[in-house]
């Protein structure tokens, strides 16, 4: 009796199955084409908007909502790879904002005397440098391997717009990365040929097309591993360079690239007059580029709020970018704090 129910039964359980993977397979038609629709209208319409947009917090945190989103149609076979790229560099803003909250806690806490504040506010840097670093490599390794890199003195095809800039901000991710890793004790495991690789990749775009970033990054390694500069390189040159370029078209990364290899040089005067003159370059910005702007905006404001928070316990003043404490005003009196804040 069972082996004949058996019988009865089994070809209308194969039509049960074959409905219910049909309906699956129809899921995953849906699913992809959702996310083909998602992509493209990103990398149409969201992505130029995004860019154009000043608001680096709302940015950030955009990145940080919609990353998870946007990445999960990857497995339904859609292809936000270079979206991706964006996204985790946008995201990782947030917690480098984050990092350098903590970190000027760390120097108000240290000015203070306060022991224990000063080694939690520490950690918590760590903490979110890590974070950073993470999101960072991811937008790297995006852009690897969505892209290539430069092998055996051949860049791979960039053939538009969209694939260029991609390059350059996954390249930059990739630095920063680095760097990122190593305030947080190498704890995120960044490669460290990254550089190296960053270095050569740069080659590979146009630098008077893209702001002279391009030149702006290769001199930021070479400042710190003049091993991997070109012989005859010079590099505070070739930055001013960049910072000009960026100035003239209105885009100041390479400004805030020089501001930043002062820093992690320990140069002050370069330092100094890197911060002086973004502070003073900031009419006719390129509206289609608003958003690197202000990220670059908020990398030299940190590196200002840094010095600001170490000599006086306050980051720099609202409208103070480009002054520091001690400096005589016009009138030949020193710059009154008070004023400012």
């Amino acid at each position: 009796m069972r082996s004949l129910i058996s019988k009865i039964l089994r070809p209308a359980g194969l039509v049960v199955a074959g409905g219910m993977l049909t309906a699956l397979s129809g899921c995953g038609m849906i699913y992809k084409t959702t996310g083909d629709v998602l992509v493209s209208f990103g990398q149409a319409e969201l992505l130029p908007y995004m860019l154009a947009y000043d608001d680096v917090r709302m940015g950030c945190i955009t990145g940080e909502a919609q990353t998870p989103l946007l990445m999960s149609f990857e497995s339904v076979g859609s292809h936000p790879q270079k979206l991706g790229v964006m996204v985790f560099t946008t995201a990782a803003v947030c917690a480098e904002q984050m990092a350098l909250n903590s970190e000027l806690r760390y120097l108000r806490a240290v000015k203070a005397g306060n022991v224990s504040e000063a080694q939690d506010a520490r950690i918590e840097q760590k903490q979110w440098s890590a974070v950073a670093a993470e999101r960072q490599l991811k937008a790297y390794n995006l852009m690897t391997n969505e892209l290539g890199e430069k092998k055996d003195g051949e860049c791979p095809k960039l053939n538009h717009e969209l694939e260029q800039l991609v390059w350059l901000v996954g390249n930059i991710s990739g630095v920063t990365a680095l760097v990122n890793d190593g305030a947080a004790d190498g704890s995120v495991g960044v490669p460290r040929d990254i550089v190296a690789k960053v270095e050569r990749n740069m080659t590979c775009i146009d630098n008077a097309k893209w702001w002279g970033a391009p030149q702006g990054v290769r001199a930021a390694v070479w400042s710190i591993l003049p091993q991997l500069a070109p012989e005859g390189a010079q590099p505070w040159k070739t930055l001013e360079e960049s910072a000009q370029m960026g100035f003239d078209q209105g885009v100041r990364l390479g400004s805030a690239l020089y501001a930043m290899s002062a820093y992690g040089k320990g140069d002050k005067e370069h330092l100094r007059d890197a911060i002086r003159d973004f502070a003073a370059n900031d009419q006719n910005l390129n509206p289609d580029y608003a958003m690197i702007d202000a990220i670059a905006n908020g990398l030299v404001r940190g590196l200002s709020d840094r010095m600001w928070t170490e000599a006086t316990g306050k980051r720099t003043p609202l409208q103070g970018l480009g002054t520091f404490w001690d400096e005589q005003s016009r009138g030949g009196s020193k710059v009154d704090i008070d004023d400012l804040l």
